[in-house]
């Protein structure tokens, strides 16, 4: 069976995972496609090129400059929604999408389009996952992304039939027009939530096939290390693409800090080392 990969983001671990990943290959003629950021280093971007049967690396720049639809729904996002959106969703989706495109121009035939992660790991033979997947079908799992709604999918393992799995790489397109869905607009703006209502959207049979995946932090680090990373980075994103949002009122941030473990203060402190400015209101 021919199958095409698709990974995207930065390769934080992959030099770690990278033998698993072929390993989970393992009796299929596999070939793997990527995108980035620009900004991503070249020794990094040398290390995505490590990957099984590597095709194509598309780099996206992360102001997306063309894509003001994607800007214009982040302001109606942050809005609308104060409970710590995450508005960068609509970037990091195109990005993703990216890795996706070569397949709607190459020559090569694939079976099925499958979506893997640069920091994880997977348990089994992805061979074994490959059976009875019907021309509507996308294979996720459960054992990520949270248990707040039945409908959640995480971004972070699927497979499907090529037509299909566009729709699932598609994504990004429809987000500017999410908040239009009744359902979206009414529940907190959680990734897993929104991609779920979209596949079902398109009608699509989503299906748990139990895979487990394990996430592999860099040397020295850990969950903690990672969550204070990303609550930090998400509001540099604020500060730098929103000024306006990026606000507070006595120590509390307007854009709620859901994190239990990260403060608001912290928070303020260290971007205002790096010259962020956060203002009162």
């Amino acid at each position: 069976m021919k199958v095409a990969v698709i990974y995207s983001g930065e390769p934080r671990t992959f030099n770690k995972v990278v033998d698993s990943h072929d390993s989970f290959f393992e009796g299929l003629d596999v070939d793997t496609y990527h995108s980035t950021w620009l900004h991503v280093s070249e020794r990094d971007k040398a290390i995505i090129k490590i990957a099984h049967n590597f095709k194509n690396l598309n780099e996206i720049d992360y102001n997306v400059k063309e894509r003001p639809d994607l800007i214009r729904f982040e302001k109606l996002l942050l809005a609308n929604k104060p409970n710590h959106p995450i508005f960068m969703l609509g970037r990091i989706q195109y990005m993703t999408g990216m890795a996706f495109m070569p397949l709607y121009y190459t020559q090569e035939q694939y079976d099925y389009v499958v979506r893997l992660r640069y920091d994880f790991t997977y348990e089994g033979k992805l061979i074994d996952y490959l059976k009875d997947i019907g021309p509507r079908d996308i294979l996720v799992t459960r054992k990520m992304g949270g248990k707040s709604s039945p409908i959640n999918i995480w971004d972070g393992f699927a497979i499907g039939r090529p037509d299909t799995m566009s729709y699932y790489f598609d994504f990004h397109r429809w987000i500017p027009f999410s908040l239009f869905d009744s359902n979206v607009f009414g529940w907190k703006f959680q990734p897993e939530f929104v991609y779920g209502t979209y596949l079902r959207t398109c009608q699509l049979n989503v299906k748990d096939c139990g895979i487990q995946p394990h996430h592999v932090y860099p040397e020295g680090r850990d969950v903690d290390w990672h969550r204070t990373e990303r609550t930090v980075q998400y509001y540099r994103d604020l500060a730098k693409f929103h000024p306006e949002f990026y606000t507070q009122s006595n120590g509390k941030l307007t854009i709620e800090n859901d994190s239990p473990t990260v403060s608001d203060k912290l928070i303020i402190d260290r971007l205002k080392e790096e010259g962020y400015y956060c203002a009162e209101v």
